[in-house]
């Protein structure tokens, strides 16, 4: 046997991108002609009653598609985690096993905590991954919760389960630059959705393609901005801080105004 029996991150990294890949095939199989068919009809059906009919068939499956996605990786962990083999196929390659404190296997009911537990670790934007890697014995998150251990697979039952160095302050540096990093995500998201902002970038982009007028033979949607042409010239639609703005543009060259109640927030003058 190995002198550490302890898997580390990365080859688990590994395991759970196959795992990952052969879990969502069940439900794509089923799914996915499903969500075609009812896209095929739709393009075919004249009228938006029927149109949005199919629309919400495709919303319908959707929803499907996700409640079987998480039967799937449920059941696709907690069976092969206890079952004979300890391990799922992903596992399996990377020659390892998930044991439980003494060192045996362990059952259906801990290998689903331990199944629903990884959740947690998403929620926490993958720190709970990213532990077994810093921890002592090599835990992730859901191995704390679950009372588990992820080791090579010629470990035995009895076998020693020796503690390992940790990284505190590795993991704790990570867990800042992490927390930063989502705080300037947001702060920069929010910036962008500030509506004076998405309101100049809208007026911009509505002169541009309001000097190539063929350009909004149709509705054009970018970034979460709308752009389309009318009667009464063309105009950009966009949602910022919960509000609906329209900017209005007569004519390429003139002045962009805004139509609605919240005008002032977007540094635009109401149109006449």
């Amino acid at each position: 046997m190995n002198n550490t029996p302890y898997i580390g991150f990365w080859k688990r990294a590994v395991a759970f991108v196959v795992d990952g890949i052969l879990v969502s095939i069940p439900p794509a199989v089923i799914c996915l002609p499903m969500v075609f068919w009812q896209a095929a009809k739709m393009a075919q059906t004249e009228g938006s009653d029927a149109a949005a009919v199919h629309l919400t068939a495709i919303v319908g499956i959707y929803l499907f598609w996700q409640a079987l996605g998480l039967i799937s990786f449920w059941l696709y962990f907690a069976l092969l985690e206890s079952g004979q083999k300890q391990a799922t196929f992903g596992k399996r390659m990377m020659g390892i096993k998930v044991v439980d404190y003494k060192g045996g296997r362990i059952g259906f009911g801990r290998a689903t905590g331990r199944t629903f537990a990884k959740m947690l670790s998403y929620a926490l934007m993958y720190i709970g991954f990213v532990m077994a890697g810093l921890t002592n014995r090599k835990r992730a998150l859901h191995d704390y919760i679950a009372q588990t251990y992820v080791v090579h697979a010629d470990f035995q039952p009895g076998d020693e389960l020796p503690d390992t160095p940790s990284h505190p302050v590795w993991l704790g540096l990570f867990c800042v630059l992490l927390g930063g990093a989502a705080v300037v995500i947001i702060m920069i998201s929010m910036l962008r959705n500030a509506p004076a902002i998405k309101a100049n970038v809208a007026a911009q982009r509505l002169q541009t393609l309001a000097a190539q007028p063929q350009l909004l033979q149709q509705e054009v949607e970018v970034d979460g901005i709308t752009f389309s042409r009318s009667r009464r010239g063309f105009q950009a639609s966009f949602e910022a801080d919960g509000e609906n703005f329209t900017l209005r543009l007569a004519a390429p060259g003139e002045t962009v105004c805004c139509e609605g109640f919240e005008c002032d927030a977007t540094g635009f003058e109401e149109c006449n």
